[in-house]
């Protein structure tokens, strides 16, 4: 990008992230906001790469796990950005490095044949519970799909990448690398997507497991 390209994204996040927290938390519109800024900022190849060149055979997971955790933040906490900080990358970058990588880099080391729970905001499901317990009724929400939401949504053109088949696999632990290998797309295709679903259906997801519909 040029300085005028470079000014013009940053302009453009700065309008999604107020947008988003103009409107109340649930309503359409904040839902489009962030999916929107979500999108731009995993796209815009501006994210940084903290520790690069360290955790050989593991960085990419840790990796994978601190964005994450870091897209779901933005979209629980959008609110916390503050313009007269610095630009929403800046923001992002902050957060990556000095948080989400640093808190990545222990969850993936130290997992030995863990099922990790997905979604971070079903850990206050009402009152406290084991982590498997979450992490079965996650499970059985994702595998039952009452509505058959999530089996509907896919990447385009290849029908059998659905965000449920996505969303299952990484509740069992499994890398971006294992699954783009799966289905023989670009990890960046697969977690494009598959962000982009759990920012529109993490709500409903909770709402399965918080009253019994699953």
């Amino acid at each position: 990008m040029n300085q005028t390209e470079l000014d013009e994204f940053n302009q453009q996040l700065g309008q999604l992230a107020l947008s988003a927290q103009q409107h109340p938390p649930l309503s359409p519109e904040r839902q489009s906001a962030l999916r929107s800024l979500v999108q731009a900022i995993l796209r815009s190849g501006r994210l940084c790469r903290p520790q690069q060149g360290k955790f050989s055979g593991f960085y990419q997971d840790i990796y994978d796990e601190a964005l994450q955790e870091l897209m779901l933040f933005i979209c629980q906490h959008v609110e916390r950005y503050n313009p007269e900080r610095g630009t929403v990358m800046a923001w992002v970058n902050m957060l990556l490095d000095r948080r989400f990588f640093r808190e990545a880099i222990p969850k993936v080391l130290g997992r030995q044949d863990v099922q990790r729970v997905t979604l971070s905001d079903l850990d206050n499901l009402t009152a406290p519970e084991p982590q498997e317990t979450l992490t079965e009724k996650l499970k059985a929400c994702v595998d039952q799909d009452p509505e058959d939401i999530l089996k509907a949504e896919y990447i385009k053109d290849h029908p059998a990448a659905t965000f449920q088949v996505l969303l299952q696999r990484r509740i069992l632990g499994k890398s971006w690398k294992e699954i783009s290998a799966e289905f023989d797309l670009k990890i960046p295709t697969v977690s494009s997507f598959y962000y982009r679903c759990l920012t529109k259906f993490s709500t409903r997801l909770k709402e399965y497991c918080t009253h019994d519909a699953i």
